[in-house]
């Protein structure tokens, strides 16, 4: 094995988003950092290939609290160079032949008619009892989604309907979503904890999407700019190298083991999958273990459509919801946001849905029956296709788990990832625990 030649003031294990991010933030503040990363490419889920002269990115992405959330936070502090973002307008629901903005306002839902005005009254009722009793009442909000609105007796089409947007906000559906998740994506609660009454329920009334945003040239445009954004010689990478072991020394962080050779030094961030963590470091305690065992994912499979013609039925910019089967899926034309994703006068989708299948070919095959049942003009047009298997966020929320703390049992080992917080989701989430790591360092007095 080779040994270690350069002394490092930190390690970063993993060069996804949340990684690279902790690696930009630690050199800023003046680090010497390596970032170790078993793969041959960097930026994980935030990556951006081209194939037949289409752009996909790895599964759709819509970037949320960009006027003031923690990406906002990060990019403001650490980014010489800053990704150009362009507004999602809304996102749309579509069933059958009705497509319809979903509603967050008391004035959306109302025109909802995809929904009975029965159904539409009933909604509404249980989030404004949410609203109103979150502060009182807390532990109802820790039930399940299904368990929180079954007594409003909701018909099976509005219950399919809240069952597609739980997957969409937790990757899990009703029976698995607590119910202050679908609340918080949907931005009736803040999920910092900061809106007394009167704001959450201003919300019904004002609720947008004016701070989210999708990157021009695709999501590997974030990479780029961290990237270019890195002080000069102050971070190694190196790709294709596996960490094998975290070595500590009396409870304290000391350096890792990889594939390729032994690096030392004292300050460690793990943004890889921290179910895995027991299997790479000793020193965890079992209840420690068991509790990252408690954590689930869920698969993704994302189909990525390149169309000879564009289509009127797709014609928005945004994002739609399709829940009128038993996948539902979640669909984003990013050509529509930037043309040059696709060649001169084509389309690209993606769609996008909960992976159920152990058979690859056969779980394509039944989501396509359900994307040209909702898009009967789309089969006729397509002239690619990709597929794509991911795992979008490291863990769920899901109801009874609790994310591990950015600060682990071992001193100077911080944990960072879509596993490390439950605030949002993708991107978003990533920079919610990074800038949670930061705090905790400099309470240690690490930075």
């Amino acid at each position: 094995m080779n040994e270690q030649k350069t002394k490092y003031d930190a390690i970063v294990i993993g060069a996804g988003v949340s990684g690279l991010l902790s690696a930009l933030a630690l050199a800023k503040e003046g680090k010497k950092v390596l970032v170790l990363e078993k793969n041959d490419y960097l930026g994980g889920n935030c990556r951006t290939y081209k194939i037949n002269g289409y752009s996909v990115d790895t599964g759709p992405h819509a970037i949320t609290g960009l006027s003031d959330g923690p990406f906002a936070t990060l990019m403001d502090k650490y980014f010489l160079v800053k990704p150009n973002f362009l507004p999602i307008n809304a996102y749309y629901a579509r069933y059958g032949k009705k497509f319809q903005e979903i509603p967050l306002t008391l004035p959306q839902f109302a025109m909802f008619d995809i929904l009975s005005r029965q159904d539409r009254v009933l909604i509404i009722g249980a989030i404004m009892d949410a609203i109103a009793f979150s502060s009182l009442n807390k532990k109802a909000l820790e039930k399940n989604v299904y368990d929180y609105i079954r007594k409003y007796r909701l018909s099976y089409k509005a219950l399919k309907f809240v069952d597609a947007l739980a997957y969409f906000l937790s990757g899990k559906s009703m029976h698995e979503t607590p119910a202050w998740r679908m609340l918080g994506g949907s931005g009736y609660l803040d999920e910092n904890g900061k809106n007394n009454r009167f704001g959450k329920l201003k919300k019904i009334v004002m609720n947008d999407y004016s701070s989210q945003g999708y990157p021009m040239g695709g999501i590997q445009n974030i990479t780029n700019c961290i990237i270019s954004s890195l002080p000069e010689k102050q971070v190694d990478f190196k790709t294709n190298e596996t960490v094998k072991k975290i070595i500590t020394e009396n409870g304290k962080a000391k350096g890792v083991e990889t594939s390729g050779g032994r690096y030392c030094a004292e300050l460690i961030v793990y943004s890889g999958f921290v179910k895995e963590l027991p299997s790479i470091v000793g020193g965890l305690s079992d209840e420690y273990c068991q509790n990252l065992m408690k954590l689930k994912q869920t698969k993704s499979i994302t189909l990525w459509l390149g169309l000879k013609n564009k289509l009127p039925e797709l014609a928005y910019i945004g994002s739609e919801l399709y829940f009128n089967a038993d996948t539902p899926y979640w669909a984003m034309p990013v050509s529509n946001f930037d043309a040059s994703l696709a060649p001169q006068g084509k389309q690209l989708i993606g769609f996008s849905a909960v992976f159920k299948e152990d058979d690859l070919e056969k779980q394509t095959n039944r989501f396509k029956k359900v994307i040209f049942k909702a898009l009967p003009n789309i089969e006729k047009n397509i002239e690619f296709e990709h597929t794509q298997i991911t795992i979008p966020e490291k863990a769920a929320v899901t109801v009874g788990v609790r994310f591990p703390s950015p600060r682990s049992p071992i001193k100077g080992l911080y944990l960072v990832g879509t596993d490390t917080d439950m605030r949002s989701m993708g991107i978003t989430r990533a920079a919610y625990s990074v800038v949670e790591a930061l705090k905790f360092m400099k309470e240690d007095g690490v930075i």
